[in-house]
């Protein structure tokens, strides 16, 4: 394979790996963002918690006492079974989160590898021109010198 194939196959491989690590970026923002906008369910599920909690005093005023408290009750527990639900959808979205900035990590790591490797065969093509340039310059040189010694030096 020449060395232009070479280089060729390399950044193609760049750009492959380039798409994936930017798929994998956008794939961790997408779930940060959901993960965000579930955290902000669970925190208003726990405010209005808090907020029906405060105010049992409305549920026992009143004639049918036993059937507000009841009614109350079931309220209170739907919600502590959504909350609980809505704390299990942050934990498994802060888990997903965590694999997509893995991955996202990853894909970046394998493009800057393939671009170091880029780097490092185009610098390696660069030296290897520069030592054929010297050598045919140094060729060149030694012929003038011989040219020269042989007339006598200079005159």
């Amino acid at each position: 394979m020449s060395d232009t194939q070479r280089l060729k196959s390399l950044g193609n491989a760049g750009r492959v790996m380039g798409h994936q690590a930017d798929l994998a970026s956008r794939q961790r923002r997408e779930a940060q963002r959901e993960l965000d906008a579930q955290r902000q369910r669970l925190a208003d599920l726990e405010g209005y918690f808090d907020e029906y909690t405060n105010n049992i005093s409305f549920a026992a005023e009143g004639r049918n006492r036993a059937f507000a408290l009841q009614n109350y009750r079931q309220f209170m527990a739907r919600i502590e079974e959504t909350i609980e639900h809505q704390r299990r959808v942050v934990e498994e979205l802060e888990k997903k989160l965590a694999q997509r900035a893995n991955e996202a990590r990853e894909a970046r790591t394998r493009t800057e590898s393939v671009d170091r490797l880029s780097q490092r065969y185009r610098d390696s093509i660069n030296r290897r021109h520069e030592r054929g340039e010297q050598q045919v310059m140094d060729q060149h040189g030694a012929a003038n010198a011989a040219r020269g010694a042989g007339s006598g030096g200079w005159q």
